[in-house]
């Protein structure tokens, strides 16, 4: 249990700290007349690392061990922070950032693989919801914290360094012993999630997509229409917020119903919601607190309708390679998704980002109609369980050793 708690500590507090650290990002690039594609790239540059890192961090983990390779990300990390207080600069904003999203998939990798380490078959399923909440709880808390200080001065970026500095102590204090391979793991395989689930594959770039550009974004946009930075924060908070609070009724419903009829739902709900967002303004503050809880509500259960989906449909052995998969199509789609919506959003103005929200989730409802008539759901017995998703592309290995455990014990 203490080495659980460790972990988990680790864990809120990563989250917790990236969470501030890109609102803040986002709030003074803006006020330091950064265009939003220059924003928008910052914010890609993270997840950009972030896929790089998906893939490369393992084996980096596997040659100087977990506790080391922590430690150094953890630090760069630390420091790529300060860097961006150092330099105000579009392009070193961008590398600074994308080694921060870098580091970050090293330090989840890690996290997990101990989290894995530290339980039994049966218990990762618990652990996974778990681990979803207290992920989401520490973004809510990350978001708070940008009105704690002025933007604008160093404060916010100390405490983003220091909260990245201490998630190493529990972490490395940890007596878990993670895992070792005994086999060649998969390569991450886009043609083979495509084999599996056509609908998913799509559906989780353009997931990836929504959740890049709206955490990415959603400042600039709040700050370009009126809003002051106390009054952002809380609204990235409530949109976080409603986005926890959903999981389980969402994911409820999914069990019961065809999946895809449930992300058509929330997509069309969630495109309204934006109409009504679009009229929103700095007077109307508590209207657009309901607002972001709504959105943030749809937007955000989304990914674990879609892993579920997914999971559904993937046989034991072919589970690795999804999940390699489905990292790679959202960190592609969270990747593209901040540069093509701060592109919209220095050519249409603010309501740019709105309209690439409503593009990505339009492909979801429309490919989720075409795979409708072409494929038949399963039987609700025949699913397996739905579980919470956090909300960084590298997050899912969790997700799919909780699927297989299920599916020997059955």
């Amino acid at each position: 249990m203490f080495t659980l708690s460790a972990l988990l500590l680790g864990y809120f507090m990563l989250q917790m700290s990236n969470g501030l650290q890109g609102s803040l990002l986002a709030v003074r690039a803006d006020l330091e007349g950064f265009s939003a594609t220059a924003t928008g790239l910052v914010m890609s540059g993270f997840f950009a690392g972030m896929g790089a890192g998906s893939l490369l961090c393992g084996r980096l983990i596997e040659r100087v061990g977990h506790v080391r390779t922590f430690s150094a990300l953890a630090s760069t990390a630390s420091a790529a922070t300060l860097v961006h207080l150092i330099v105000i600069d579009p392009v070193v904003w961008i590398v600074a950032r994308s080694a921060t999203g870098f580091c970050f998939a090293g330090l989840l990798i890690a996290v997990e693989s101990w989290l894995n380490a530290s339980i039994t078959s049966a218990e990762r399923g618990r652990l996974l919801s778990i681990y979803a909440m207290v992920g989401m709880g520490a973004g809510v808390i990350g978001q708070v914290l940008l009105d704690s200080a002025d933007p604008q001065g160093f404060m916010l970026f100390v405490i983003v360094s220091i909260g990245l500095s201490l998630a190493l102590v529990p972490t490395a204090l940890s007596q878990a012993q993670a895992p070792v391979p005994d086999a060649a793991q998969e390569r991450p395989s886009i043609r083979h999630l495509w084999s599996i689930s056509p609908f998913g594959t799509v559906a989780m770039g353009m997931c990836g997509a929504t959740l890049g550009t709206f955490f990415g974004l959603a400042p600039v946009f709040a700050q370009r229409i009126g809003f002051e930075p106390s009054q952002i924060a809380y609204i990235m908070a409530a949109a976080t917020l409603g986005g926890l609070v959903m999981q389980f009724p969402v994911g409820s419903l999914s069990d019961r119903v065809d999946r895809r009829w449930i992300c058509i739902g929330l997509a069309l709900a969630a495109t309204l919601s934006m109409g009504l967002l679009s009229q929103a303004s700095a007077q109307e503050y508590a209207v657009s607190l309901g607002l972001a809880i709504l959105m943030g509500g749809l937007l955000l259960p989304t990914i674990s309708v879609v892993v579920a989906h997914i999971n559904d449909r993937a046989p034991p052995q072919a589970l690795l390679a999804a999940s390699g998969g489905i990292v790679l199509m959202q960190g592609i789609g969270a990747a593209a998704g901040p540069f093509v919506g701060g592109a919209a959003m220095d050519i249409f103005g603010p309501r740019g980002f709105l309209m690439t929200l409503s593009v990505a989730q339009g492909v979801i409802v429309v490919f989720a109609v075409v795979r409708l008539a072409l494929k038949q759901g399963i039987e609700p017995e025949a699913k397996v369980s739905y579980a919470p998703m956090s909300m960084t592309p590298v997050e899912g290995d969790l997700q799919f050793a909780a699927s297989e455990s299920g599916r020997r014990s059955e």
